[in-house]
């Protein structure tokens, strides 16, 4: 099931490099990719639902939360997988609403955050969610960007935040050193 859905997704993203979105018809998709309208019914409901599955396989899982894998690494992969398929991912932000992609981010970003910094169910609640929902407008606004942020701007910035949050004493009042930060 999965390789079928992962065609039909493809011959969205064929389609969507010959003509805009509101121009593609689930039946240009099958042609293209010779398989039977019939089928796209039994995996899709809409084009837009190809959109969302396409948004879930290709960013979101691969966002998804490594416990070996230290923040910065992590920022510079988002930035990463954005600038490898831009072209789609725009097209994802001029159709479906930005809410919506907030919605699948958030829980991601959240898992990523509090998994490597926020272990303490003590935290601040407004500090915490006022970063992670940060991060995940910076997502989107890396791929609203003709050209997005280098890794070295990302990393630069990273540590701009750290400092910044950095307190007097030495503690780091929200985000704490991160596994690559401890072993340089």
């Amino acid at each position: 099931m999965g390789n079928t859905k992962r065609k039909i997704a493809d011959g969205l993203q064929e389609m969507l490099h010959e003509k805009p979105l509101r121009k593609i018809t689930v039946q240009d998709i099958m042609d293209c990719k010779n398989m039977k309208r019939q089928s796209f019914y039994y995996h899709f409901q809409d084009i837009y639902g190809v959109i969302e599955w396409l948004f879930n396989e290709d960013f979101v899982k691969q966002a998804a939360y490594d416990e070996n894998e230290a923040f910065e690494d992590w920022i510079c992969k988002v930035v990463r997988i954005i600038k490898e398929n831009r072209f789609f991912y725009r097209k994802v932000l001029e159709n479906v609403s930005r809410e919506r992609l907030l919605e699948c981010l958030f829980p991601v970003v959240d898992e990523q955050l509090r998994n490597r910094f926020w272990s303490d169910k003590n935290g601040n609640y407004l500090v915490e969610s006022f970063i992670v929902k940060s991060v995940c407008h910076f997502m989107l606004d890396c791929v609203a960007m003709k050209k997005g942020p280098e890794e070295e701007e990302v990393l630069a910035a990273v540590e701009n935040i750290r400092a910044m949050l950095q307190h007097p004493t030495g503690n780091i009042l929200v985000l704490p050193t991160t596994k690559s930060t401890m072993t340089a």
